[in-house]
């Protein structure tokens, strides 16, 4: 955001759960916060303000949420401002947490452009049961601020439940669509499966993930699936395994020599798991259809045939150099 649009025009929002104008301790107050440590009230709050003023005002946003102490959630949001909020600011006092409250919110530290944004978010503040919303220019670099953000980002998600389903990063649709955003959750589970594949691709011989939609096409998982799923697993772990590491460090020993850990009906099941493997990507990958995949993929026959060998003026060494590595 920073590089397309420039450090003067990129801001972050804090936006804080409270009354405005009952104070910190106030009843009003304590009630809200309350509720804001449910992450559902917590979403539909977000989702009210960000659908009435952050997608219309920031069109290019893209939002952290965080965790207090007390357990109250609120949020961090990287917008990019249609003016210069930087130039004639006094970033250094108004982002210096060190310093009272009341010494970093002077409008003599705020250029123009900066004061009408509070004026506007604090207008709509209690409209959203927001308390405080401040917008602060970025005070050193791009790089910096991603630093500060994935520092609450990593507390906050080391601090949720296991069981718990949260989405603590969101972005607006201008960022979102240059990129996939699929996440995967790094568990027990998935390390166990991911194993079962990694040993799927050496019996295949394959070097890469993209191997099996290259040679199976985009729904190999569902030809795969349940043979994948019939490699044995010759461990049992212990609660705290996967946590300590030492559940990747036994997994990652046992993909590389699987058959050094299996008993003798283990091992049955590995052979018949790699039978199977080979048997099917034989029906797929080399029946008729792929066949025609194949013959249409070939390099097209020249034309310039019949008019001499190839000469080094043909071949343009001068343009492409010449590896011996073939990637």
């Amino acid at each position: 955001m920073v590089r397309e649009y420039g450090l003067n025009h990129v801001g972050l929002l804090t936006l804080t759960f409270g009354v405005l104008g009952t104070g910190r301790g106030s009843r009003e107050t304590w009630e809200l916060r309350q509720q804001a440590k449910e992450l559902e009230f917590v979403q539909k709050r977000w989702h009210s303000l960000n659908t009435h003023i952050i997608a219309k005002h920031y069109p290019v946003w893209a939002c952290i949420l965080e965790t207090q102490e007390d357990g109250v959630w609120h949020f961090h949001v990287v917008v990019v401002t249609k003016q210069d909020i930087r130039t004639g600011t006094n970033v250094e006092i108004l982002t210096n947490k060190r310093l009272p409250a009341w010494m970093r919110r002077g409008k003599n530290l705020r250029n123009a452009a900066l004061g009408a944004e509070w004026k506007m978010l604090r207008g709509i503040a209690c409209k959203y049961r927001f308390g405080r919303i401040e917008l602060h220019p970025i005070r050193e670099s791009g790089e910096a601020v991603a630093r500060y953000l994935a520092g609450y980002l990593s507390k906050t998600w080391k601090g949720l439940k296991s069981s718990r389903k949260s989405r603590l990063v969101r972005y607006s649709r201008a960022i979102s669509k240059q990129f996939t955003m699929v996440f995967s959750v790094w568990n027990l589970a998935n390390l166990i499966y991911r194993t079962r594949l990694k040993i799927a691709a050496s019996m295949l011989n394959f070097r890469e993930y993209g191997d099996f939609a290259d040679y199976l096409g985009p729904r190999w998982h569902y030809y795969l699936g349940d043979i994948i799923a019939g490699i044995p697993i010759p461990f049992r772990f212990e609660k705290g395994d996967f946590e300590r590491g030492l559940a990747v460090k036994i997994l990652n020993d046992f993909a590389e020599n699987p058959y050094t850990y299996l008993g003798e009906k283990a091992k049955k099941q590995m052979v018949a798991a790699d039978a199977a493997l080979l048997q099917k990507f034989s029906d797929l990958a080399f029946n008729e259809a792929a066949d025609m995949r194949w013959r249409d993929s070939g390099r097209a026959e020249a034309d310039n045939i019949d008019v001499g060998p190839l000469t080094d003026e043909d071949l343009q060494g001068t343009i492409f150099e010449t590896l011996e590595n073939p990637f």
